[in-house]
């Protein structure tokens, strides 16, 4: 396949259950094609399907010989899968194999198809009609993806430690003391988190200035024995330190030191004066950096040359590098708002409401003709 100078354009939206893609092509057509975001593609069996191969009419519009190298596995009403082998080659709507299936399809039955590829590079094959070992060219990708927000829901994050100045511990489990409820008899609160707290015996001034320096022997023991646990990131929020970096720099150095590669500091994260919101937001960063810097390095990978930009918690969009867990938290979300409001906007509205209903969650939003940061 040939492709002009102009890379082709990509605007997709990984949610809970589907992926949305709509793209560009050189010459100004658009496209569009919709998946499920677990980069898998399901169908059905037909007649005509043997051991040796499987008819399904909806891969019929597929690209042509799209489907091999992929893996098909039939799978029973519990979803067990019950045979697979490799595809060798997919004609219209026949996929033919390279070993026969172990079992024999019957009319009906679902089938799998996978490569363990993400969604996002899925949709881009797809449209480009790229098969599994031909390369991707250089494209443009602008990218809202609620894999953050799902983390954050269903509490899929990576262990995590909160790293605070002694006597600070309990900072975030008390928060504002806010009663929202404020008749009920018993107030439940959420579980942090964080999996554990390590206290930094410090202290900086109000300005500043250092009241006691670290006490860097008993950090690197308590350091160690967290590492041993199996903690995989640490959020470190020191009193004050929205106005001095330098003791969560300490920490940081010697976390490095006993082997830690995933470190927030609340400096860096967010130099907020309060040390709950500081701190909450720290959590955050650390309990979803890595899990969101696997996804985005391996779109990277499969996207060698291309222009990845992902959409913010603010609706704006960031380069790949630059996009943290704290930022990643209304990504799908904000670029829901966004586009809901220039929608209203060119249909000859200021005022809007726009709902989105996923498969993990809701979102409502509200826009009066300009947007409201919090």
């Amino acid at each position: 396949m040939s492709f002009l100078n102009t890379p082709w354009q990509f605007w997709i939206d990984v949610g809970g259950t589907f992926t949305d893609c709509f793209a560009r092509r050189p010459d100004g057509r658009l496209l569009r094609h919709k998946l499920l975001s677990s980069g898998v593609t399901k169908g059905a069996v037909r007649d005509g399907s043997t051991v040796e191969q499987i008819v399904d009419d909806a891969r019929r519009d597929d690209p042509s010989d799209f489907w091999r190298g992929y893996r098909l596995r039939l799978v029973d009403e519990r979803g067990q899968a019950v045979a697979e082998s490799e595809v060798a080659e997919s004609r219209g709507a026949v996929l033919v194999f390279k070993q026969p299936l172990g079992h024999e399809p019957r009319v009906g039955q679902i089938y799998e198809l996978t490569a363990g590829e993400e969604s996002v590079v899925l949709a881009i094959r797809h449209l480009l009609g790229l098969r599994l070992d031909e390369p991707i060219p250089p494209v443009d990708v602008r990218l809202g993806t609620t894999r953050g927000t799902n983390a954050l829901l269903t509490r899929r994050g990576v262990q995590t430690a909160f790293v605070t100045t002694r006597g600070f511990a309990d900072v975030l489990r008390i928060g504002y003391q806010n009663r929202p409820r404020l008749f009920d008899l018993r107030v439940v609160k959420p579980e942090p988190l964080y999996a554990a707290v390590v206290e930094v015996d410090e202290r900086l001034a109000h300005d500043g200035s250092v009241l006691k320096p670290v006490d860097e022997a008993a950090l690197r023991r308590d350091l160690t024995a967290l590492k041993s646990q199996g903690v995989d990131s640490l959020a470190v929020c020191l009193l004050h330190a929205y106005r001095s970096g330098v003791h969560e720099q300490i920490v940081d150095r010697i976390a490095r030191e006993v082997g830690f590669t995933e470190i927030s500091l609340s400096h860096r994260v967010a130099p907020l004066v309060k040390i709950v919101a500081r701190g909450d937001t720290t959590v955050v960063d650390a309990y979803l950096n890595p899990v969101l810097r696997g996804y985005v390095e391996s779109l990277q990978r499969k996207l060698p040359g291309s222009r990845l930009r992902i959409m913010t918690s603010a609706g704006g969009l960031v380069s790949a590098e630059r996009f943290v867990g704290k930022d990643s938290v209304l990504s799908g979300p904000a670029g829901g708002v966004v586009g809901m409001a220039r929608a209203a906007q060119l249909a000859g509205f200021e005022r809007a409401i726009g709902f989105d209903m996923g498969g993990t969650s809701t979102d409502v939003a509200r826009f009066d003709g300009r947007f409201e940061m919090e």
